[in-house]
């Protein structure tokens, strides 16, 4: 184990290079898996805290993905705290919005409340409906959301389906099924 160490070291040290090169996003998420212990928990804390700046990145945002699919409590925390207020930025871009889904899936409610009343509370909401990778936010925020707030997203997407239901990015919002649930 001990011969390790090095390599462990040196992704936590480096991760934001590591993780933001093509086959070094690969060899991060290895190193988390094949990790235990302080290691593992450096690493998720390192990537972590650079998940702002990952989560924008081509290859960073996979390994932002694979942290958030370990539901580490404390790492959830700190990208969540990073990620607030900026929901809307993160959804309409190409690497970040697949983050943006991957937070709704796996934040717990409250958390995912946020993100779902952040997008909301945009004067623009209507144009997140039409955004090639927001409307996936969309669509997976109804798909994981209930309650209070998922009615509260619904009655803000309503008003829009007469004018966006041709749109081909609005189409898989509008089935019917989707919005019933």
């Amino acid at each position: 184990m001990l011969y390790r160490q090095f390599i462990f070291d040196a992704a936590a040290k480096h991760c934001v290079d590591v993780a933001t090169h093509r086959h070094g996003c690969c060899v991060l998420q290895k190193c988390i898996a094949h990790s235990t212990g302080e290691n593992k928990a450096k690493l998720i804390a390192e990537i972590s805290a650079n998940g702002y700046e990952l989560a924008q990145d081509p290859f960073g945002n996979y390994v932002v993905q694979y942290i958030l699919d370990l539901k580490n409590s404390l790492a959830i925390g700190n990208l969540a705290s990073q990620f607030e207020g900026k929901y809307v930025q993160l959804s309409v871009q190409k690497f970040s919005s697949n983050v943006v889904e991957k937070c709704l899936k796996n934040f717990g409610e409250d958390d995912r409340a946020a993100i779902i009343l952040e997008l909301i509370a945009v004067s623009h909401f209507e144009q997140l409906l039409q955004d090639p990778y927001a409307n996936y936010v969309v669509k997976s925020a109804l798909l994981n959301s209930k309650g209070p707030v998922r009615a509260a997203l619904v009655k803000a997407i309503v008003p829009h389906e007469a004018a966006l239901r041709t749109n081909p990015y609005c189409k898989r919002i509008f089935s019917r099924a989707l919005l019933k649930k």
